[in-house]
């Protein structure tokens, strides 16, 4: 299963960082077309919190969601619908902020037990 962990909207569509099992990928998601721009490798990582730090060297740290999202798939429909969804939302509540701690994405990605 894949996560966003990352999102900024555009005039024409969005900047997401998303996270599989192996990797974590900056991607552009315009005009109803997907494009991976950048695959980092989680084994380059210690985990999620290393990554956010290395990462915030180059996108603010509210560009992060406090809860990774759930992608069932890289459909256009299902983008399209978590860029709306992520739309609606409130910012305080869904992105980090500068004085919060990066969140430990397991509590939300991992299953219980």
């Amino acid at each position: 299963m894949m996560h966003l962990i990352g999102y900024k909207a555009y005039q024409r569509g969005y900047v997401g960082c998303l996270a599989d099992t192996k990797r974590y990928v900056y991607f552009l998601f315009a005009r109803q077309h997907f494009r991976e721009i950048t695959v980092y490798p989680k084994a380059d990582y210690q985990d999620h919190h290393h990554f956010v730090v290395s990462l915030h060297k180059f996108v603010p740290r509210h560009f992060f969601l406090r809860r990774p999202e759930p992608l069932a798939s890289l459909e256009n429909s299902v983008l399209a619908a978590i860029g709306q969804k992520l739309d609606r939302s409130l910012p305080s509540e869904t992105f980090l902020s500068l004085k919060d701690p990066p969140p430990d994405p397991m509590a939300s990605i991992a299953p219980p037990g």
